[in-house]
């Protein structure tokens, strides 16, 4: 039961991770914050070590110190344990000084002092309150654990391990079965034994019944984090680091293991950029903490995290430049394709103007040709208009000199020389002309019913020209009733009106002075009527 409830929690662990990673890279960017809460609650300690009057109001005053340095300034965590130690003497305070002996040791242990550490618990008296005191043994545990790490000789580690695991059996005696530190002695025990199934179902469990217990301490994350990494389980392994690395940095921990464990596994696991963010904050933290204890450990991840990152620098370098090499080549293709693209565009764009000056061409010859059919439309059925009233006027003329002829044979015939000679004496050209320029007008004024005012908008106003008659032409509309049929020479029309050359120029030049167009232009006007 207890191993099922493990690997629900390992789930949950895996399925969690990258986002509370996410959570870390946000603290460990800008924690700028946290360490003003620590320096407010530094200052806030001073104040009240400054007021406090007596030695036992001082000597809980430079308790709270210590605490607040102890894993924040370890020099001056050990500074204000001494300040302590002193008070507890001149006073003959058994149980503080005792307590405040711990208080040194722990401070020499943070400094890397293992061996002075080790000998100060050791001078401390055999009494109820130090070998009950859970503190002393945690210490004990700790320096030892730390000595047990620096030595490599067979024999000093075998008797270092049987201290280990003397103060841990010590420890979970002396604590009950619902502490955590009961709970995280007894997995390091099984954890020890190669029991880590076990070590996790108890972890587990306890983390299940006291959530509020665990919520905040970083050691039991980073014991949980241990069994993980023996199982096997990189991804919860690495969750549980970074739940242990967010409590130290909200706690403002300067002496902690969680940061450079996780820095290193995120190194393996290929994430060199965020593992050198973290191994480089792990450094600064120790360094501006003076944990000397922590510095070796990190000192031995830093130069392989660092190597790594640097690694990968150098790949991004030539990646980038790589990058930008194409990316060079691609703009010099592509300047020499738009080069090609513009010359061809301009060849383009001159066919086109060129094609569009030969369509406007063709247009403007379109337009002349729909013009000349109209015109030859119109001239067609002028013509065909006049060759049937010229056939009419024909057989009415051969009619009338069939009459004449007729009548001259019977007079003849009858001796009527005299009306012979009278007829003959009588013009008779005067009234056919006459009716033929009648005939002529009534025709035309068919054909162009319009002409006679659309003649006079080509006129200036009030030099109109209005015949006399209706339904008839003047001499002046009917020279240029014959220009608009196509006959502009003047011999041609002096001839039709039986008038001199002369005449025929004189009637136009008078109509042309009064013309409201251009003189040039006037008989092109005329023939668009």
């Amino acid at each position: 039961m207890l191993g099922c409830v493990g690997m629900a929690r390992a789930a949950e662990v895996r399925f969690n991770t990258d986002s509370l990673l996410r959570v870390l890279d946000g603290i460990v960017a800008g924690c700028e914050h946290i360490e003003e809460n620590k320096q407010c609650m530094i200052a806030a300690s001073r104040v009240r070590l400054e007021k406090a009057k007596g030695d036992s109001a001082r000597f809980v005053a430079l308790g709270e110190m210590f605490r607040q340095y102890r894993k924040y300034r370890l020099d001056s965590a050990l500074y204000y344990a001494r300040q302590r130690v002193e008070i507890a003497s001149n006073c003959e305070w058994r149980d503080s000084l005792s307590l405040a002996m711990m208080n040194v040791a722990d401070g020499l242990k943070g400094l890397g002092r293992f061996q002075s550490g080790l000998a100060m618990l050791r001078s401390l008296p055999d009494d109820k309150y130090v070998k009950t005191n859970n503190y002393y043994y945690y210490l004990l545990h700790s320096i030892t654990l730390s000595i047990y790490k620096e030595y490599n000789d067979v024999e000093q580690n075998k008797y270092y391990e049987k201290l280990l695991r003397q103060y841990r059996d010590t420890v979970m005696y002396i604590n009950k079965d619902d502490e955590p530190e009961y709970v995280i002695n007894k997995a390091e025990i099984l954890r020890s034994d190669g029991q880590c199934e076990e070590a996790l179902d108890l972890l587990t469990e306890f983390r299940n019944l006291h959530p509020d217990a665990v919520a905040d301490d970083a050691t039991y994350w980073c014991t949980i984090a241990e069994v993980y990494r023996q199982l096997g389980n990189i991804d919860a392994e690495k969750y549980c680091f970074a739940m242990a690395a967010i409590i130290d940095k909200r706690n403002c921990i300067k002496t902690y293991t969680s940061l450079p464990n996780l820095a290193l596994l995120l190194n393996e696991e290929g994430d060199q950029e965020r593992a050198y963010r973290y191994i480089t904050c792990a450094m600064g933290d120790i360094m501006e903490g003076n944990a000397r204890s922590r510095l070796l450990q990190v000192s031995q991840y830093m130069p392989i995290i660092v190597d790594a990152y640097a690694q990968v620098q150098r790949q991004k370098r030539i990646t980038s430049i790589t990058f930008d090499v194409m990316v060079g080549v691609l703009v010099v293709i592509l300047v020499v394709i738009m080069v090609k693209l513009r010359h061809r565009n301009r060849r383009l764009t001159e066919m086109q103007d060129k094609l569009d000056a030969k369509n406007k061409e063709l247009i403007a010859l379109n337009d002349d040709l729909k013009v000349a059919n109209s015109r030859l439309g119109e001239s067609n059925k002028i013509k065909e208009a006049y060759i049937a009233h010229l056939f009419k006027i024909c057989t009415e003329y051969i009619d009338d000199m069939e009459k004449l002829r007729v009548s001259i044979s019977r007079k003849l015939k009858g001796g009527q020389l005299a009306d012979i000679k009278a007829m003959i004496s009588h013009p008779v050209t005067t009234d056919a002309l006459k009716d033929f320029f009648k005939k002529f007008d009534m025709i035309f004024l068919e054909l162009f019913p319009d002409f006679i005012a659309d003649f006079n908008k080509l006129l200036q106003p009030g030099a109109e020209i209005l015949p006399k008659e209706k339904d008839s032409l003047n001499t002046e509309l009917r020279i240029y009733a014959l220009v608009r049929l196509g006959i502009n020479d003047s011999t041609k029309i002096a001839s039709f009106l039986h008038y001199s050359p002369q005449t025929v120029y004189n009637y136009r030049q008078k109509v042309r002075n009064r013309a409201a167009v251009p003189k040039d232009k006037f008989v092109e006007a005329v023939q668009s009527l």
